[in-house]
């Protein structure tokens, strides 16, 4: 698809945006729950996959700038800047969450690796661990707020309007 595209061209999801959103939605989730149950047995995979997932994030920017979204379906003004704002705030704050969280791994007293191999570690430095570690915790459950908002709001779409908003993200189809 061309970026001279318009959004008003665009009718359904095409398959990398439903890829990468199914993707990125089973990550987020993994990491949330890995977040709040971590052991120093699982550190290493969560700081691993975090890097994993700032590194979609970025190119999941990038690759956004070319490929405009589908119109929404016909629903009120307010639900269509409702729904956009927790998309963008979604992208954001997954961004900066591993951020933060690279931010906390890196000032560390301690040597840290993802998947055991990969160091982290930079150098210590209590103030910015301690900032990143802040952050990262309530950016978690701003995280979790705006999940609930999302998938709330594609249920609501799919059994309560009994329109083709959710099914549009599973099989692109409108």
């Amino acid at each position: 698809m061309s970026s001279n595209t318009t959004t008003s061209e665009v009718t359904s999801f095409d398959k990398g945006r439903r890829v990468y959103h199914w993707a990125a939605a089973v990550l987020v989730l993994l990491m949330i729950l890995g977040g709040f149950t971590m052991t120093k047995a699982t550190s290493t995979i969560h700081f691993g996959v975090g890097i994993i997932v700032l590194a979609l994030m970025v190119l999941w920017l990038a690759w956004r700038a070319g490929h405009p979204r589908p119109d929404f379906l016909p629903m009120p003004r307010w639900q269509q800047i409702l729904a956009t704002s927790v998309h963008h705030l979604l992208m954001l704050t997954v961004t900066l969450q591993a951020i933060f969280g690279l931010m906390m791994i890196s000032f560390h007293e301690k040597s840290i690796n993802a998947f055991w191999v990969i160091p982290l570690h930079i150098v210590q430095n209590d103030t910015l661990h301690d900032i990143g570690h802040e952050a990262h915790e309530i950016n978690a459950f701003i995280i979790c707020g705006l999940l609930v908002l999302h998938i709330g709001g594609a249920l609501y779409h799919h059994f309560i309007m009994k329109d083709a908003t959710l099914t549009r993200m599973k099989s692109g189809n409108a």
